[in-house]
C-alpha cells in the first residue's frame, strides 16, 4: 500500500516458480481473473485505489560467473523483474521504482521517454479509466460463472488457445475422460483477438 495527498493505492504481487503476465486476452474469457479479483476485492473493503497487479519470478535463474560483477547484478535484476498491469501514472510508477528517471524500470514493467512521459508501446499499462472498466468487467464475469455453477453446468469442455490445451498436464484424464473424438465432446476454443477488440468487450455494457 502506499499513500500521497490524494488518497491510498493498492498494488498485489503475487510470488510464483514460473514467468507469469497479465494477459488480457484470457481475462476476457475468464482464464485469468485471479489477481484482478483480488485487488478489485480489497480496494472496495479497503477504500483504497488500485496501482497494479504483478507476478514476482522467485525462481533464480543460473548465471553465467564468468561475467563482471555489474553484469551479474544487472542480469539478476533483470530476472526479478515483475510482470503485470499497472495503472498509467508516471507518480505511481516512480512510487514503485523510486530510481527510475527515464528508460526502462528495474522493478516493474513500465518505460519513461526522455520527456518522463510513459511510453504506452514498451509498458504494461492501462489508464485509470480503462483499469475501472476492467474491474468491472470482472465482477460481471464471476457473477456468470457463478449462475452457471449453481444451475449444475459442469460441461466438459476444456480451454483451447494457441494449440495450447490444459489436458497436456492434467492428473484427472481418467476420471474425465475427455476425447474431442467422441460425441460431445468439444474444446472452448479461444481466439486470440486484437487489443481493440479487447476493449470492446470490455466497454461493452
Amino acid at each position: 500500500m502506499a499513500k500521497d495527498e490524494e488518497g491510498k493505492y493498492l498494488r498485489i504481487i503475487d510470488y510464483k516458480s514460473s514467468n507469469n503476465f497479465i494477459n488480457l486476452n484470457d481475462v476476457v474469457y475468464g482464464l485469468q481473473l485471479q489477481l484482478l479479483t483480488y485487488l478489485d476485492a480489497v480496494c472496495k473493503i479497503e477504500n483504497v485505489m488500485p496501482a497494479a497487479v504483478l507476478y514476482f519470478n522467485i525462481v533464480e535463474e543460473k548465471i553465467d560467473k564468468r561475467k563482471t560483477k555489474e553484469e551479474i547484478e544487472d542480469e539478476i535484476k533483470k530476472n526479478f523483474k515483475m510482470k503485470g498491469l499497472l495503472v498509467s501514472d508516471v507518480k505511481l510508477i516512480k512510487m514503485m521504482d523510486k530510481n527510475l528517471e527515464t528508460g526502462y524500470s528495474d522493478m516493474v514493467p513500465a518505460y519513461l521517454k526522455s520527456d518522463g512521459e510513459i511510453s504506452e508501446n514498451s509498458s504494461s499499462v492501462v489508464a485509470k479509466e480503462q483499469f475501472k472498466a476492467l474491474q468491472k468487467y470482472i465482477i460481471k464475469t464471476i457473477k456468470n460463472i457463478s449462475k452457471e455453477i449453481l444451475k449444475g453446468k459442469i460441461d466438459i469442455k476444456p480451454y483451447y488457445k494457441a494449440k495450447k490445451t490444459p489436458c497436456e498436464y492434467c492428473e484427472y484424464k481418467a476420471i474425465c475422460q475427455f476425447d474431442k473424438n467422441k460425441f460431445c465432446n468439444s474444446y472452448n476454443y479461444i481466439p486470440q483477438l486484437s487489443k481493440e477488440e479487447i476493449w470492446n468487450m470490455i466497454n461493452s455494457d
